[in-house]
């Protein structure tokens, strides 16, 4: 169950057709020398995730119950909490990344004046995520289980050595959330220079389906020095879509998902007027489905003519489950950036069967 030495301090589904627009963007972080005064919001060694405004830190080592709450204590953190799912979610992505096949202590434990398994911060949570017939008798703290077979929490002895993890408010860093149809998103002090050491991030969010339209108006920063990072996700797997440095003007990009971070971080030396950046969210149009002939033509809006800028569009092709379809093109045109994607399923969770990208061919019959 753990390490007995303890730490001390320290089938086939109906196929579908997807015809869409899409483009990506993105940025990766590099930390800066630990001797000159920054704004990144976490200590060296130290996991900032954006949307929880929290600054995260794997244990080198397994410890006692008490002595991990004396090694997060000892951090200025305090052993991880969590509020929600999507919390959660980041956490077992954690714990699986660092410590995978093993316990991880949570900051719960049996409190004997309530009578009950409370956080050890004294806040009450609606949040939970026990296994079946869990909180048991066989201890009176509480772990993350977390393996092949295996996925909740489990009450253990207090005093098995367990990973964990601890948690800590990021320092002077709050994300700016984004929800409105549109907006606009400017680096600190823009149109004035902005500061040497610089961090600041902002995570636009939409409803499942839609995308995100971005329009860099300016872009004026040091070269591969001062970076605009875009993130598909703002969790610990973020993909980095984009990244622009330098200058740039009236550059256009749409995310793939219906959310994502941008992130601007500035070196120690040079500066520049930033950027300024509009963003929109596209709604996709209502989805077109064939279903009802054992044949039949699927275009694109507008067809013969060009479609319409930032378009979304659905199609889905349906037939009995001991059929197939088979998709045969005829022509198409795409631009610069343009997409058209083909899944094996009832949306793009499913596997992706085809994709096409700039170019134009005509198929004769």
């Amino acid at each position: 169950m753990g390490h007995d030495k303890p730490f001390k301090l320290f089938q086939t589904l109906p196929t579908m057709h997807f015809f869409k627009k899409s483009i990506l963007l993105c940025f990766i972080l590099t930390l800066l020398p630990s001797l000159i005064l920054s704004k990144t919001p976490c200590l060296p060694s130290w996991l900032h995730i954006a949307h929880l405004d929290s600054c995260f830190l794997s244990a080198p080592q397994p410890a006692e119950f008490s002595d991990a709450v004396d090694y997060c204590s000892h951090m200025n953190s305090s052993l991880v909490v969590i509020n929600s799912e999507e919390e959660a979610s980041i956490v077992r992505e954690f714990f699986a990344r660092e410590n995978p096949s093993f316990f991880n202590w949570i900051g719960m434990k049996w409190d004997e004046i309530e009578a009950e398994f409370r956080w050890i911060d004294g806040k009450k949570r609606d949040y939970s995520y026990f296994l079946p017939d869990e909180p048991g008798s066989s201890g009176e703290c509480i772990a993350w289980v977390l393996d092949e077979n295996l996925d909740g929490w489990q009450a253990i002895s207090c005093h098995y050595s367990q990973f964990f993890m601890c948690q800590k408010p990021a320092e002077g860093i709050i994300t700016t959330w984004h929800r409105d149809e549109e907006g606009v998103i400017t680096s600190p002090n823009y149109p004035n220079s902005y500061d040497n050491l610089e961090y600041d991030t902002h995570i636009i969010r939409s409803d499942p389906g839609t995308r995100i339209l971005m329009y860099f108006e300016h872009v004026e920063t040091e070269q591969n020095c001062d970076v605009i990072t875009v993130s598909d996700d703002y969790g610990i797997s973020g993909r980095t879509l984009f990244r622009l440095s330098g200058n740039y003007r009236n550059h256009s990009v749409i995310s793939n998902r219906n959310h994502l971070m941008i992130n601007f971080k500035s070196d120690e030396d040079g500066q520049g007027k930033g950027f300024s950046m509009r963003y929109r969210i596209l709604r996709p149009l209502p989805l077109k489905v064939f279903s009802s002939n054992s044949y039949g033509t699927v275009t694109s809006n507008n067809y013969p003519t060009s479609p319409d800028s930032f378009l979304i569009q659905y199609y889905l092709i349906q037939c009995p489950s001991e059929f197939h379809v088979a998709l045969t093109v005829k022509a198409m045109s795409l631009d610069k950036n343009d997409r058209v994607k083909v899944h094996n399923g009832v949306d793009e969770k499913a596997k992706k069967l085809k994709m096409w990208v700039i170019g134009s061919f005509i198929l004769k019959m």
